[in-house]
């Protein structure tokens, strides 16, 4: 990968899209587009997928678009979650099939498609080893179909596509929409808001399942490293290695916050999958020099660039 690549990263605006783009800037390359809504770009639309690489033809495409959603949005929208990230994938493998073949892609696809009941940490090769969690079992079939989708289309048309398996993200510019976002951007928004307005706060489940949380710029310099250095149809984790409880974070971010109000748990609402961490023994093998920041680093981050609050 040269400087002057041409390099596309679908998903742009999103958060690790975004972060995606931020440090290909940091690293010096130029040559960086990432194609919007805004602009009119519709990766659920074959016809102007198939156009935007007949026309620009870039050397490597980041595939990190893709409709996501916590619990709730997963459960409640299950039909839209399993199209929706089906077809964008095929629409960009065709695409380049038909129109770029020279150009390099990088996947992400997502732990959830990892067995609910897994022995810990979790390696790639329980990939589609088991039953799958009910209440994302759409966008976990969409996201596995676009990693073997990466591997049919690597063996039968030569694409050279890789697929990577991000752990829970968390960073600069996530969905904090309290409907649809993830628990740790939920989790900032109810402290952020309890902190401002006295909002009571209020959290699913017991508490007790144990999550991993990556910076989602850390998980764009795996990436972006994976895409220069990787080759070959085996998924690989992006993770910390490590996870704390539910009830963990919520300590971290009352330390972050100096809050000291009142906590309850709703334990009508579900946990989801009790514990999930990832082997990343496989990227510390391609990438040695790998080694994520911490919870509290990163939260200390979101705070300062998200919402303008700077904490000790």
């Amino acid at each position: 990968m040269n400087k002057d690549s041409k390099i596309t990263v679908f998903g742009g605006t999103g958060m690790l899209g975004s972060a995606i783009v931020r440090q290909h800037g940091k690293k010096g390359f130029t040559n960086v587009n990432a194609p919007s809504r805004k602009e009119g770009f519709d990766l659920l639309s074959k016809e102007k997928v198939d156009n935007y690489f007949e026309a620009y033809k870039p050397d490597y495409a980041f595939m990190v678009a893709g409709l996501v959603g916590g619990i709730q949005a997963n459960n409640k929208r299950q039909a839209d979650f399993l199209y929706q990230n089906s077809m964008m994938i095929l629409n960009v493998l065709e695409a380049i099939k038909n129109y770029s073949p020279q150009t390099k892609i990088l996947y992400t696809g997502s732990t959830c498609i990892y067995p609910k009941e897994n022995p810990q940490p979790i390696n790639e090769g329980r990939f589609m080893m088991g039953p799958l969690e009910e209440t994302n079992k759409g966008y976990a079939v969409a996201k596995g179909m676009g990693i073997i989708g990466c591997q049919l289309y690597r063996k039968q048309y030569g694409i050279n596509a890789i697929a990577a398996m991000p752990t829970n993200l968390y960073g600069v510019h996530d969905n904090y929409d309290l409907e649809s976002s993830h628990f740790i951007a939920a989790m900032i928004v109810k402290f952020v808001n309890a902190k401002k307005d006295g909002t009571p706060l209020q959290f699913w489940g017991t508490g007790k399942p144990r999550r991993e949380a990556l910076y989602a710029d850390d998980c764009a310099d795996a990436c972006i490293y994976l895409i220069q250095n990787y080759n070959e149809p085996e998924i690989v984790n992006i993770g910390t290695g490590y996870d704390h409880s539910i009830k963990e974070y919520i300590d971290i971010a009352e330390k972050v916050f100096n809050y000291d109000g009142e906590i309850s748990w709703d334990t009508s609402k579900p946990d989801g999958t009790f514990e999930k961490r990832t082997d990343i023994a496989s990227l510390k093998s391609i990438m040695p020099e790998y080694n994520p920041r911490t919870f509290e680093e990163g939260l200390k981050t979101v705070l300062k660039e998200d919402f303008n609050i700077e904490v000790n």
